[in-house]
């Protein structure tokens, strides 16, 4: 049995950048590189650790962790639509060894994501149903948050999983972060918008706002963003980019003990790194998962701050081992 792990940032913006520049050229370079590593390992499951913004997930009953059964893209900002290709009954037992592991997990038939996941099985992947995969949602984009040692504890759960299986060849990923600050986009629920609040707390369960209105306005939003991130007096500090920060993350993230991260507190991540740098939970996980399974420490493949993208974009991989 052979493990592989990728963790990668993802960004809407990638689809539509403001301009063409030496930053997407890079990133785009990075994760074409990873995706050529990916395809020659050949995984015969990939198990995800994503995030959402509201495309499943919603606020009237929000888990921390959620194993999909059966799962969906759909067609947001930034995402690829598709069915995923979800052993389902592989996914039943996960459920059930992440629980005896004493993670409390909660699991969907029904699973919508948006581009928290389908980015990175299209871009690294190759396609959302390319390969069997499992996708493992961590909530990282409303308070309360789980603590980040619950993300590793996740992780280490799946990771024992994922020896105990018949296949061969076994890709860990992990996608989001690393620091952004998307905070005027997914506000805390007191702080959304009236016209919005009954789409963030009730998703496609009520009828006042259309799923597609939601995702009009945050195409809407995104390409505004796109062209107000590449203005000449934008700098890091105005958009959250912090490329300290980063580099800290990266230097801790690449170790054979992610127990570090289990002093995190995430109030003072989104303090620090912005809402969005919470989103490396679900790099912990899919690291975590790797340590567990195979032994093999993550290192870092790229890392740049990009205005074009708005994010500190970040790759680190582990193994094949």
């Amino acid at each position: 049995m052979s493990f592989f792990m990728v963790a990668a940032s993802h960004s809407p913006l990638l689809d539509f950048p403001a301009r063409q520049s030496s930053s997407v050229e890079n990133i785009l370079g990075a994760l074409e590189h990873v995706r050529k590593r990916i395809e020659a390992f050949d995984p015969d499951l990939v198990i995800l650790f994503g995030v959402d913004h509201y495309g499943g997930q919603h606020m009237d009953c929000m888990p921390s962790f959620c194993v999909g059964v059966e799962a969906t893209a759909m067609a947001d900002v930034g995402g690829t639509p598709g069915r995923l290709n979800v052993p389902r009954e592989l996914a039943v037992e996960a459920v059930k060894a992440i629980r005896a592991a004493g993670v409390d997990t909660a699991v969907s038939y029904a699973m919508d994501v948006d581009h928290g996941f389908s980015q990175a099985l299209a871009r690294l992947l190759g396609g959302v149903d390319r390969y069997p995969v499992l996708p493992i949602f961590v909530s990282c984009l409303q308070p309360p948050f789980s603590p980040f040692a619950r993300a590793r504890a996740l992780g280490d759960a799946v990771g024992a999983f994922a020896k105990t299986l018949p296949h061969d060849r076994i890709l860990f990923v992990g996608t989001g972060g690393l620091a952004h600050d998307p905070y005027h986009l997914f506000p805390p629920i007191d702080e959304v918008q009236p016209e919005w609040r009954p789409y963030i707390l009730h998703g496609k369960a009520q009828s006042e706002v259309p799923q597609q209105a939601w995702i009009d306005y945050e195409i809407a939003e995104h390409r505004a963003g796109a062209q107000f991130l590449i203005g000449d007096q934008v700098t890091h500090e105005m958009i959250g980019l912090k490329d300290a920060w980063d580099k800290a993350f990266l230097n801790s993230f690449c170790s054979d003990d992610l127990s570090v991260f289990d002093g995190w507190d995430p109030y003072r991540v989104m303090a620090d790194a912005g809402i969005g740098a919470v989103e490396t939970q679900s790099w912990i996980a899919a690291g975590q998962a790797m340590l567990t399974a195979s032994g093999a420490p993550p290192r870092t493949i790229f890392h740049e701050c990009s205005f074009e993208v708005g994010i500190g974009f970040g790759v680190a991989e582990a193994g094949p081992a």
